[in-house]
């Protein structure tokens, strides 16, 4: 296994429709190299999610977490060829995200709250199932980067987005400058 070089914004593969992955090819050794290092290289750089093209692979590859089971592990799932249904365009949550691609930034991005989504395993299994709140956001986040989408895109309000320091100290989670919920009391 190997970590491997993350994209950073401006690099044009970060900017490119990625191409399917014949599922034929799935359990190949190719693409289960690709899976096990990208894996490796979400565990080193601490992120909940990682797209094939943020490793210069212009592929339909995402590695997304956000879940936790019972017992306080992250459920971290492999898709392939992912599609994503919107279940409800008015339910939307909006957070401060991050990205492996941008860092040191957090910018304040709404999205659908609930999603379905239908895409391939690593074992190269059909998968269909839903996801709600913060699963859903990482899993939409990832999904826009095999469209060459980065969460900058997607910031409406560009006073809510910052340097993670800057995030920490004067913005909260609900999306308030702390200078404004202070003026309010």
């Amino acid at each position: 296994m190997a970590i491997l070089k993350v994209a950073r914004m401006g690099h044009p593969v970060l900017r490119q429709k990625c191409q399917p992955i014949d599922p034929e090819k799935i359990t190949g050794p190719e693409v289960q190299r690709l899976i096990r290092d990208m894996y490796e290289t979400m565990a080193e750089y601490n992120g909940v999610g990682l797209a094939a093209p943020q490793v210069h692979q212009p592929v339909r590859l995402v590695i997304a977490g956000g879940e936790v089971d019972d017992e306080g592990r992250h459920n971290i799932r492999v898709l392939i060829n992912p599609e994503i249904t919107v279940l409800d365009e008015n339910d939307r949550l909006g957070m401060y995200e991050g990205c492996l691609s941008v860092p040191g930034m957090r910018g304040w991005v709404e999205r659908p709250a609930s999603i379905k989504v239908a895409a391939w395993n690593e074992k190269g299994e059909k998968l269909d199932f839903a996801l709600e709140g913060f699963p859903a956001v990482v899993m939409q986040h990832e999904c826009d980067h095999l469209d060459g989408i980065l969460y900058v895109d997607r910031i409406e309000d560009t006073k809510k987005f910052a340097y993670e320091e800057e995030a920490e100290r004067y913005l909260d989670l609900a999306g308030q400058d702390m200078d404004e919920e202070e003026s309010d009391g």
